[in-house]
């Protein structure tokens, strides 16, 4: 701090810049956040295609999945009479799996050599190579095909309602469940709540 005060008596002009220089550089820290990176800017700019070489995937983790569930479920049970506020938590069995395209390469070989002494030799070889295929769109990105996609299972689930008490509102939430989920009634456990 010294040092800013004796450079400002020593040198007005120079220690206005240093100060707008840092003032400078902290609005440009706020700012930022919003401000795409310099390559996201020359791509969007050039409407330059994504790399062929690169595969895209859409990574959502089960944490994800899981709550936009919950999310869904709870606003759709609260809409029972009686019910009031829900919160619901699944218990998922697994996580989603995708299943893709696999072109497999066999091949078998088998050879019989003979000693001198009569005796025979059997070498049979076996080779086996597997590729994922993938397929190129009309930008030129490669991505894998895509067979199927399983969804996870559901384990059980956990419905918290402010109206849990009361059988009728308890019954209509287990059969809401059964119906959505697919699940069996000991899976489902409706409990009461303050919120």
């Amino acid at each position: 701090m010294k040092f800013l005060r004796k450079l400002a008596v020593e040198n007005k002009k120079l220690a206005f810049y240093l100060v707008a220089l840092v003032a400078l550089g902290v609005f440009a820290l706020m700012l930022g956040r919003n401000i795409p990176a310099p390559a996201d800017i020359i791509d969007y700019v050039t409407e330059k295609p994504p790399a062929a070489t690169q595969p895209t995937y859409h990574v959502t983790t089960t944490f994800e999945q899981e709550r936009a569930l919950e999310a869904r479920l709870e606003a759709f049970f609260s809409l029972v009479e009686g019910a009031g506020k829900v919160r619901v938590m699944i218990s998922p069995l697994t996580g989603r799996e995708t299943i893709f395209a696999v072109d497999v390469n066999k091949s078998e070989s088998s050879s019989t050599e003979q000693d001198a002494q009569g005796g025979t030799r059997e070498t049979r070889q076996y080779q086996s190579q597997e590729k994922t295929v993938m397929i190129t769109d009309r930008q030129g990105t490669s991505n894998p095909l895509v067979l199927r996609e399983v969804e996870p299972q559901i384990r059980g689930i956990v419905i918290i309602a402010e109206g849990g008490n009361s059988p009728v509102v308890r019954d209509a939430l287990t059969r809401a469940a059964r119906a959505v989920l697919g699940l069996d009634a000991h899976m489902i456990q409706v409990l009461t709540g303050n919120f």
